[in-house]
């Protein structure tokens, strides 16, 4: 009984389940059949046409991972790269702030990249220590903190 929830569960709310239980597989017995038809009784059902449009996506769709996989280590190092030459200028910048205005601080819904419906930050920061900083002896700062101005 729990299996069947599970699978009508999924069927109802989540596309990727129908690609993954559905579309593959009718995808792949399609494929085996057009090649099976062919092998039995030339030119078979579908002329092999399918099982060669099915051989190629497959071989276009392992490249086109191999190369997700290759730049996307590449891009994430340029982001982390990006984010710690950012960090390093903005503690410059806070600590600045701080020597002309002591109590100076950093809350977040303050901050333009807050959130209000989710009460959390929009930002996709790599380092998480960057959202607790600490400057001086009693308060933690936020790197990536920009004062919301409202008009």
């Amino acid at each position: 009984m729990n299996a069947m929830n599970y699978f009508w569960y999924h069927l109802k709310h989540d596309p990727k389940f129908w690609v993954k239980i559905v579309l593959v597989p009718a995808v792949l017995v399609l494929a085996v059949l057009d090649f099976l038809s062919y092998s039995i009784s030339p030119p078979g059902v579908l002329n092999l046409w399918f099982f060669k449009a099915t051989v190629v996506t497959g071989v276009l769709g392992v490249i086109g991972y191999g190369v997700y996989l290759y730049v996307k280590p590449r891009k994430e190092k340029k982001i982390c790269l990006d984010q710690a030459s950012y960090e390093k200028k903005r503690e410059l910048e806070i600590r600045e702030i701080l020597r002309e205005n002591p109590d100076f601080q950093t809350f977040c819904y303050t901050c333009l990249h807050f959130n209000q419906d989710i009460k959390a930050c929009r930002l996709d920061i790599r380092n998480p220590r960057a959202r607790a900083v600490r400057l001086n002896d009693r308060t933690q700062y936020c790197l990536y903190w920009e004062e919301l101005l409202l008009e």
